[in-house]
């Protein structure tokens, strides 16, 4: 038999002791995924980074391997060379708001890498920004550096982008030198 006089329910203070737990609860676990997708996020990001690092030294480390002669001048940041001596092609650093000057000043954050054609030899000449965008955000000289020294090449590129930044270091023995 049910007792008229026993009150069924919650009591008002049970109630808001269970929303304040169910309120800190939700926060806890909106807190830890946050945390987690920003943890996502920047692990995305850095590899999308060291992708595009890879690809591009990938892509000169080719180049230089077969190259038949080589010109680097370590002040001008830049690598002069021919794989079959009829084509010479340059890797420089570009910014549009640096000009070209002998030597180049080196007077921006973020620089591109680019390949293009130079016209009469090793010491030929080329239009500065012209020529394929091999990376993007490249630190500026002081922390990325392209250098020879005998008939090895090392090639040290650093890349920041949206706070990360990375750093990879290779090195390449022409074979045809």
């Amino acid at each position: 038999m049910i007792d008229p006089f026993k009150k069924q329910g919650l009591t008002l203070v049970e109630l808001i002791l269970s929303l304040g737990m169910f309120v800190i609860l939700v926060s806890v676990v909106l807190y830890v995924y946050h945390i987690f997708l920003f943890c996502w996020f920047s692990t995305d990001q850095r590899a999308g980074i060291n992708i595009e690092l890879e690809r591009g030294l990938k892509i000169i480390a080719a180049d230089l391997r077969e190259a038949k002669q080589i010109q680097l001048e370590p002040d001008y940041n830049e690598i002069r060379f021919t794989r079959n001596e009829s084509a010479y092609y340059i890797y420089y650093l570009y910014n549009q708001n640096d000009s070209y000057l002998q030597p180049p000043v080196f007077a921006q954050n973020i620089y591109e890498l680019r390949k293009t054609v130079l016209t009469g030899g090793l010491e030929g000449i080329f239009n500065y920004g012209q020529g394929r965008i091999i990376m993007t955000d490249i630190l500026a000289p002081e922390t990325s550096e392209l250098s020879l020294n005998k008939n090895l090449i090392t090639l040290d590129l650093t890349i920041s982008r949206n706070n990360e930044t990375m750093r990879l270091l290779t090195r390449v023995r022409p074979r045809n030198l």
